[in-house]
């Protein structure tokens, strides 16, 4: 089965590759006169003998972006999202009719394109921003930055399906409830999405 669809970002959409490696594109972002502070920012969280842009490298999350250097939605991250919101509300123990776990990322065979541009009228081009956020864990705290697109932003995918592994019926419901769990970085609030069409 063939399934076309077009998603809407109900919350804003965060980059979660890390920019380690990723000089050029972090070197854009500080030399973006929108983003100045950004460099600032990285100047007081710097520890000794480290670069703003190091102490960037290791805390910022970036999009992956195509061959035009444009932010995109991984195949690769879509489909997980399909396959976790499987594991999350099937129970093939309780409900004989729901697909088994270890049948769920078999029964997703693929989903293109590789790179989903996101659109806002036109294709995304560069994120809108970054936002830092510092998170506290087992007693020590820590800066994180990710770069974000806004709500409101939509993607096109199609989605096969092996009909043999999971039924229609299944598959509707799974679709139901992958924009709960999200795409991308802190899925937890960001990265949800709603189907449209």
């Amino acid at each position: 089965m063939e399934k076309q669809v077009k998603g809407r970002f109900v919350t804003d959409f965060y980059g979660s590759t890390p920019a380690m490696g990723a000089t050029e594109l972090l070197k854009q972002w500080i030399e973006d006169k929108q983003n100045a502070w950004l460099l600032s920012w990285a100047d007081k969280i710097k520890k000794k003998g480290e670069t703003a842009a190091m102490a960037l490298e290791k805390i910022l999350s970036v999009f992956h972006r195509d061959e035009k250097n444009q932010p995109v939605l991984g195949n690769w991250m879509l489909r997980r999202c399909l396959i976790n919101t499987g594991y999350a509300i099937f129970n093939a123990m309780k409900d004989k009719t729901q697909p088994k776990r270890n049948i769920i990322p078999m029964a997703i065979n693929l989903v293109t394109p590789i790179h989903m541009n996101i659109y806002n009228g036109k294709v995304v081009t560069k994120p809108h921003g970054v936002k830092t956020y510092t998170v506290t864990v087992k007693g020590r705290s820590f800066f994180c930055a990710y770069e974000y697109i806004k709500a409101g932003t939509t993607f096109d995918a199609t989605i096969y399906v092996d009909e043999s592994l999971i039924s229609q019926e299944h598959f509707e419901q799974l679709l139901s409830k992958a924009g709960l769990v999200g795409v991308g970085a802190y899925r937890e609030r960001f990265g949800k999405f709603e189907w449209i069409k």
